[in-house]
């Protein structure tokens, strides 16, 4: 995704969008248009009807000092003015109730367009994208523009359009006590927008401090538990402070250049009575006006910047919103995984890597890595942490595209044939396994929706996920909770195994799928492998090197090059790279854990 840096912080050249939720919203309109225009014509005769009582109050006024007044009329008037405030409710209520069908219209279409969209995302995209900044983008975001859509613009445009008519009104009454009313409007809002765009600048970091701040509170309830056990409370809390610390110096800056001029705007726009009354005193003792007119300006003056507040806050809280939009605006407006939706007919199912570079921004990470790994076949790739093992395995189901090279399977290069081909035609197994929050059966399909509980329980065999199933009080029916942490890392392996045995896929990767899992674990994982190897390519990331003992083809892995190839016993015995990794491997397995006593060696024999 794209950030905002930390130079366009300081410089403040990143400024708010207040257009970005108009712009988001208006995408995904749709055929919620005719409904929304329909709600603003409705809370526009709402708010028109609120000024039929003020128009009735200056009728009986005015006949009062003509001498026209009688009860039927004063009953008339009084009608008229009630009647009116029931239908303005009466429209502003159904106004809202269609506004807010509209908006809840365009936020479902908002939130299939972000997930459709980040479904054609690279599936590399997510790795650096924690999950609560998803989670904001597809639920919280759009969530908060139903305040735009079913508040904020019909209660903003009626709001306008009565401002408007009322002032025309004015006008038409007596133009010189018009200007009187309306003399502090436009001065007020000049030093509002100065205000607002002096202030603006500081809104990128607002929304960086924000962030920050949330994560860190995140991260230090999460690691409540490592920070009691080490006893750093207070180191553990002083990221989090000054995180706290660095939002209240932000907002505290915001505030300050916002509130002299904007307080003032607050001041003057609701100050125009004190130009009304001298004004319109002078005017009636020059016998220039009656007094129902400068009662009718009184009455009206008094109220008539109150739109124009109702306008600003609306705009206050588009502004807010803007912000988060923007994140929406960026996710949407970055390009989709490239995607040629042909199927092809693939001849055989082997993988090759020719000469392919690859890297994460300028940093490369594979250099000129070639090999292939046959259909049939076990290839395991080994090496030292960081040595680009995880990166060769991405790339086959195009988690990411190459730099430079290709990768193919069949000897057609995987960017040709259709994301949709290639899903079917690669399974994944991550070594941090994800479940859902549904029951065993239900996660195992998920490898193939239309399968059968014998098809399901067949493939859980196979995985040796079969007897620790039947041995949980629901079997298959039982519902895992969030992310299957009911279960042990190995028992969710086998479930990832058996979800992948169960697509039945011809190419399958397994990112270190013992990672996790105990003994007994590893032992079951192990034979559950051995039935995927049948028939399928089978690419393994490996470090335990004993679980890859007997592959087909080992790859060492070293600085993004591979060193060595070759099988178990000829790398060996060459005395390179894996030679030294198998030694390390056997001697820690040949450690045993001894506690230490003062005397030395001498009190550990006692």
């Amino acid at each position: 995704m794209t950030r905002i840096s930390d130079d366009e912080l300081e410089d403040g050249s990143q400024k708010l969008d207040y257009l970005a939720s108009f712009r988001l919203l208006l995408r995904y309109a749709g055929g919620a248009r005719k409904t929304f225009i329909g709600a603003i014509l409705l809370a526009t005769f709402a708010i028109t009807a609120e000024l039929v009582p003020v128009w009735s109050v200056y009728q009986i006024v005015t006949a009062a000092f003509t001498g026209a007044l009688s009860w039927s009329f004063v009953l008339l008037h009084t009608a008229l003015a009630v009647g009116a405030i029931l239908i303005g409710f009466a429209a502003m209520g159904l106004a809202l109730g269609l506004s807010h069908i509209a908006a809840f219209d365009v936020i479902y279409r908002l939130r299939l367009g972000i997930a459709r969209h980040m479904a054609r995302l690279p599936l590399g995209y997510f790795a650096d994208l924690p999950s609560g900044d998803a989670k904001k983008m597809v639920i919280d975001e759009p969530e908060k523009m139903e305040l735009i859509f079913a508040h904020g613009l019909p209660e903003s445009i009626s709001a306008l359009a009565t401002w408007l008519a009322v002032s025309v009104w004015l006008f038409v009454v007596d133009w010189r006590m018009a200007i009187a009313a309306i003399l502090t409007t436009p001065i007020s809002f000049v030093l509002l927008s100065i205000a607002v765009g002096g202030a603006s600048k500081r809104a990128a970091a607002f929304q960086s401090a924000g962030a920050r701040m949330n994560a860190s509170v995140v991260e230090y309830l999460a690691g409540m538990p490592v920070v009691k056990i080490f006893n750093r409370t207070g180191d553990s809390f002083a990221e989090t402070s000054a995180a706290v610390r660095a939002y209240v110096d932000v907002v505290t800056a915001w505030a300050r250049e916002y509130l002299p001029l904007g307080g003032a705007f607050y001041t003057l726009v609701l100050a125009n009575i004190v130009i009304i009354l001298p004004v319109g005193l002078v005017l009636l003792h020059l016998g220039e006006i009656d007094l129902p007119t400068l009662l009718l300006f009184v009455i009206l003056g008094a109220n008539y910047s109150q739109p124009l507040i109702k306008l600003f806050n609306q705009y206050h809280t588009i502004a807010h919103i803007s912000m988060g939009s923007t994140l929406v605006g960026r996710l949407l407006d970055e390009a989709p995984q490239a995607d040629t939706a042909r199927q092809l007919t693939l001849p055989d199912h082997d993988v090759t890597f020719d000469a392919v570079s690859f890297g994460y921004g300028e940093r490369d990470v594979l250099r000129d890595v070639s090999f292939t790994a046959k259909a049939g076949e076990v290839t395991a790739l080994v090496g030292p942490s960081g040595s680009g093992k995880t990166t060769i395995a991405s790339l086959i189901p195009r988690f990411w595209d190459v730099r430079t090279g290709r990768v193919t399977i069949g000897g057609i290069d995987v960017r040709d044939i259709s994301l949709d081909q290639l899903m079917d035609t690669v399974a994944f197994v991550f070594q941090d396994t994800f479940l859902f929050s549904d029951t065993i059966a239900a996660n195992i399909r998920f490898g193939n929706p239309g399968a059968t509980d014998e098809e399901v329980e067949a493939a859980a065999k196979a995985a040796r996920a079969h007897d620790f199933i039947m041995a949980l009080p629901q079997g298959y029916d039982t519902p895992l909770g969030e992310r299957g942490g009911s279960l042990s890392g190995g028992e969710r392996q086998r479930i990832a195994i058996a979800r992948t045995i169960l697509k039945n896929a011809p190419v399958i990767v397994l990112d270190e799928a013992t990672a996790f899992a105990d003994p007994d674990n590893e032992a079951a994982i192990q034979e559950a492998i051995g039935a995927l190897t049948a028939g399928r390519t089978l690419i393994v990331v490996a470090h335990r090197l004993h679980t890859i003992a007997d592959a087909d083809s080992i790859l060492v892995i070293d600085g993004g090059r591979i060193s060595e190839s070759g099988r178990h016993e000829a790398l060996t015995a060459r005395g390179g790279l894996y030679a030294w990794l198998w030694e390390d491997y056997v001697n820690a397995q040949a450690i045993a854990l001894r506690p230490s006593h003062p005397g030395g060696s001498k009190g550990a024999e006692q």
